[in-house]
């Protein structure tokens, strides 16, 4: 007898898997996470020189995928 877990997967306009996950049948999910990964993927794909930082919401501060221009979004928090 098998079990199935449970798997949330987020793919793209081009058919791209951008984020995945498996949840152990004891472990709960969040559909809010599951949102902001969502919103998430979906600035960084209209902001392709931004990245979201851990906890990011719409309407936060992003940051540059560089050591010296994420300077400015560490400053500010």
């Amino acid at each position: 007898m098998g079990i199935a877990l449970r798997g949330l997967f987020i793919i793209d306009k081009e058919g791209i898997t951008q984020h995945s996950t498996i949840s152990n049948l004891a472990i709960g999910r969040s559909v809010d996470e599951t949102m902001r990964t969502l919103q998430a993927l979906q600035y960084v794909q209209e902001n392709p020189d931004e990245v979201c930082p851990a906890g990011w919401k719409p309407g936060e501060k992003s940051m540059k995928p560089d050591p010296k221009l994420s300077k400015e979004y560490f400053s500010a928090i």
